[in-house]
């Protein structure tokens, strides 16, 4: 079975059962993109700490 399958039961048996990407749409895509700023400056700065440490 390849990444991104489901598995639903029909009639005792198991099959793949095809799924779409979803789309994003209004409020969603904004908070994606949030998600992803906070964890970029987030990892800049663990980055900035550890190198900070070290010195």
């Amino acid at each position: 079975m390849r990444q991104g399958e489901r598995l639903k039961v029909v009639e005792g048996r198991n099959e793949a059962a095809p799924l779409g990407r979803a789309t994003l749409q209004g409020w969603a895509v904004w908070a994606f993109w949030g998600l992803r700023v906070y964890i970029v400056v987030m990892t800049a700065l663990v980055v900035v700490g550890f190198l900070h440490g070290m010195g």
